[in-house]
């Protein structure tokens, strides 16, 4: 017998709006109150196990996500991500996601992970952050790459990206995560955290968390909870 897993509950003030970020005009999907009940998802996480993931340069913890989660994701938001990135009707859209805290301290993390990255350079494949904490953290940022001027690195950037980046990434240990004052890049667009909200954009954007010096708790209830995913379209045969 099949199990029906059900959406979540969509807030009853649920906002969207589209920003068009940097001199690429690359989309920004931003929707407030996105859960009726968001602090059921800090509960999930709490009973859930987080770990240390082993392929990611993640600065911190991961756990898995309740699959009634991802469902309301694709389920709720399918016709604003078709028309803000140009998804066609026809195409499934396949989702993996985490939970994520950001615990890592600047002073334990790798050169690489205190640089703005892209999740692949595919620009179909989008990315998402649902911010479920309260507090003193910051959001997300959007990058330019002063060498390059590239904002975003798609297949035809990637090997000219990479080779910059190894080259400035042998300048030594940074003080903090990516900000306002990363050397090699410029900060063209800042996301701010608020309860409830989630944002959507393309994975081969230049973007991080703006995580200052890093460090937060390992408590999902304290710490810098976040809902990760990355969402696929698929055309249908």
């Amino acid at each position: 017998m099949t199990t029906v897993v059900k959406p979540l509950p969509l807030g009853a003030n649920i906002n969207l709006r589209l920003r068009k970020v940097g001199a690429e005009r690359q989309p920004l999907l931003i929707v407030d109150d996105v859960l009726a009940d968001p602090g059921a998802m800090i509960a999930a996480a709490r009973a859930t196990d987080f770990y240390r993931p082993p392929h990611t340069n993640y600065p911190g913890l991961n756990a898995n996500l309740p699959e009634a989660y991802y469902r309301t994701v694709v389920t709720a938001l399918r016709g604003p991500i078709e028309a803000a990135f140009g998804v066609s009707a026809k195409a499934v859209l396949k989702f993996f996601g985490f939970f994520a805290l950001a615990t890592t301290p600047v002073e334990a993390a790798s050169p690489v992970q205190t640089l703005p990255h892209l999740d692949g350079p595919d620009p179909s494949r989008l990315a998402m952050v649902h911010y479920l904490f309260r507090g003193d953290f910051g959001g997300t940022g959007f990058f330019r790459h002063a060498a390059t001027g590239f904002e975003s690195v798609d297949a035809t950037r990637a090997d000219i990206y990479a080779a910059a980046v190894e080259s400035e990434l042998a300048q030594g240990r940074r003080k903090r995560f990516a900000g306002e004052e990363t050397p090699g890049y410029d900060l063209i667009e800042a996301v701010e955290p608020m309860f409830n909200r989630l944002i959507v954009y393309r994975g081969h954007v230049l973007h991080s968390g703006l995580l200052g010096r890093g460090g937060g708790s390992a408590d999902p209830a304290t710490g810098r909870l976040t809902a990760n995913g990355f969402i696929e379209a698929v055309e249908s045969g």
